[in-house]
Parts: C-alpha cells; structure tokens; sequence
C-alpha cells in the first residue's frame, strides 16, 4: 500500500466508510472547497468498472491534489453499501459522474486508488488497497470560472492487483450529467493530458495499426 500525507489520507478513510443513503462522486478536502463569494474551477469526469462480475473493488477512486500542498480531491465510485450514483450503466458495467469543485490552481492527478474491505470475526474489519507501482504526475493548471473535462475512466481488473483504466472521451454523455449536478455549469473544455507518462495504468485508445498498451501488475 502507498503512503499518503496524514491529512489526505485521513480524508480518504472517512471517506470509505460506508452505511446507508448515496454518496457524492466528488470528495474534495475543506481547504480546497471555494467560499460562497470565491472564484471555482470545476473538473467533470467519469469513472465506474468496465465489467461489474470482474471488478475486485467495490470503492475505486481518481486522486488529485494542490501542488505544493497535504490536501487533495478524489473522484470516486462506489458500488457497494452507501453508493454513488450510477448514472451510466451499460451491458458489463457502470459509471458515476463526478464534478469536482476546486479554487483555481496548479494540481496534480497523480494515482488512482482501488479501495475493499471485509470483516471477519477474528481480524475484525481489514482493509485492503491497490494502487500504482510507480507513480504518474499529470498537472492540471485550474483557471476561475472555467470547467474541464478529464474523460471517462473505466477500470479493468484481472485480479486483486492487475488494475488499470480505460480513458474515452465521452463528453457528449456526461457533460448534460454534470449540469444535474450543477446547474449553470461552464461549458466544458476537453483537458488534454499526455496520459503516455501514466501508462500501463491508464490505456488510451491507439491509432489503428499502433501498438497496444497492457496492464502491468500492482502491488498493495
């Protein structure tokens, strides 16, 4: 399991803990959460697994946090107990939109975060976490009042610790979903990240003819 700073890691604890209702699809710590009166950037993006039946993990999560700071954001989806909302659901698998409300800025999308946890009389409640072997820094420079669209990710799993995701660029779909979320939302600008530094763990569609990306395995 990765190390994370003690503020966001205990932002990304309390936010696993599961009970009854639904949950957001946006977490984002306190201290990057705009005022009422302050300027907001917002980041629209989608994230759900592939396949239901071959998903290991029932709380994946996008982590992204402020340059130079211990706290950060997470886009998630759950599908377990207090879950997000499955806002796209196809043949295999499913999706939740997320919009993460931030003040403008220099950020970072820098791993990805497959979360489980099981109980047992004797251990108790154990959790368990795949993340990245190595890790990727994808920057994202936020300006006020403008919205980005990361792209839709969705994992695939061939294991407990063979995981990655699939980006698309699926704006069409959820760019009308996020406006539900929130009403009056800038259009949305297509983010244009070079996800090559973040392979084998996010696969990007290739020219025809290219060669192909695979998943490497990660460890916990």
């Amino acid at each position: 399991m990765s190390c994370f700073s003690r503020p966001l890691a205990l932002f990304l604890i309390t936010a696993a803990l599961t009970g009854c209702g639904t949950q957001p699809a946006s977490l984002v710590s306190q201290p990057l959460q705009p005022g009422p009166l302050e300027p907001v950037a917002y980041v629209v993006g989608s994230i759900g697994p592939q396949s239901l039946s071959a998903s290991p993990a029932p709380n994946q999560r996008l982590l992204f946090r402020k340059r130079g700071s211990e706290f950060g954001a997470a886009a998630i989806w759950v599908g377990a107990g207090r879950q997000t909302p499955q806002d796209v659901k196809d043949a295999a698998g499913a999706a939740s939109v997320f919009v993460l409300a931030l003040k403008p800025g220099d950020y970072e999308f820098y791993d990805f975060q497959f979360f489980s946890s099981s109980y047992s009389p004797t251990l108790g409640t154990t959790y368990t976490s795949v993340q990245a072997r190595e890790k990727f820094n994808l920057p994202l420079r936020l300006k006020a009042g403008n919205a980005y669209y990361l792209g839709e990710f969705r994992s695939l799993c061939l294991g407990a610790s063979l995981c990655g995701f699939h980006w698309r660029d699926q704006q069409g779909r959820d760019e009308p979903l996020a406006r539900h979320y929130v009403p009056g939302l800038p259009t949305l600008d297509l983010l244009p990240l070079d996800y090559r530094s973040a392979a084998p763990y996010i696969i990007v569609p290739l020219p025809a003819g290219a060669g192909q990306n695979t998943l490497h395995e990660t460890r916990p």
